[in-house]
């Protein structure tokens, strides 16, 4: 690659136009053809996107508390990352399932799980009609597995994994905003899906 130095511009940046990139390598200043990137679009891609874009509008959606941000933002401390970094990077390292996805009460029911929490503060959380439950505290998960529920009576459900830890002052656990992901993601079909079960009574 042939070296390029300038009196005039010690650190340039970013495209002219549609014909040369300006960036650094370990330092050093380069520039290369611009190259239009590859977008396939494949369904894998599809579905991770669309899990992310459903873990952005989970956390906005529960951090309209500056209360709850400031909790989340204290544990993302040692990572040297935002609480939104966070919440979003434990979301795209776990994924959550159950079969059947209905059926009629009472109901014999199974989630398959993959956690990206870390296990000692990892919990699987139940929302049923605006009730929140833990089905698995801090510790009783591990890294992948299968959760075994017997005999649901009717109603709609819903299954998180969450972070049992993050809480803001005066608050006990499960609250809403410390479940992270009920997503999926299918690669096959390029969608993401929700880890939802209505029993029917």
């Amino acid at each position: 690659m042939p070296k390029w130095k300038s009196p005039l511009f010690s650190d340039i940046r970013n495209a002219i136009g549609d014909n040369v990139v300006f960036s650094q390598w370990k330092g050093r200043p380069f520039f290369r053809s611009y190259v239009i990137p590859a977008n396939p679009k494949t369904n894998p891609q599809k579905a991770h996107r669309l899990t992310m874009n459903q873990l952005v509008k989970r956390f906005q959606s529960i951090m309209a508390d500056t209360d709850v941000l400031a909790a989340w933002n204290e544990q993302a401390l040692p990572y040297l990352i935002s609480g939104y970094n966070l919440f979003v990077k434990w979301g795209r390292l776990s994924e959550i399932s159950v079969a059947p996805t209905s059926g009629t009460a009472p109901l014999d029911v199974t989630l398959t799980y993959k956690c990206g929490v870390p296990l000692a503060r990892a919990g699987l959380y139940q929302l049923k009609d605006s009730a929140w439950s833990i089905i698995k505290d801090a510790g009783e998960l591990s890294l992948t597995g299968m959760v075994n529920l017997e005999d649901l009576p009717a109603g709609t459900y819903y299954w998180f994994i969450a972070d049992t830890v993050t809480l803001k002052a005066g608050d006990t656990k499960p609250k809403a905003y410390q479940a992270i992901t009920k997503w999926k993601p299918d690669e096959v079909n390029g969608e993401t899906d929700e880890c939802k079960c209505v029993v029917s009574a």
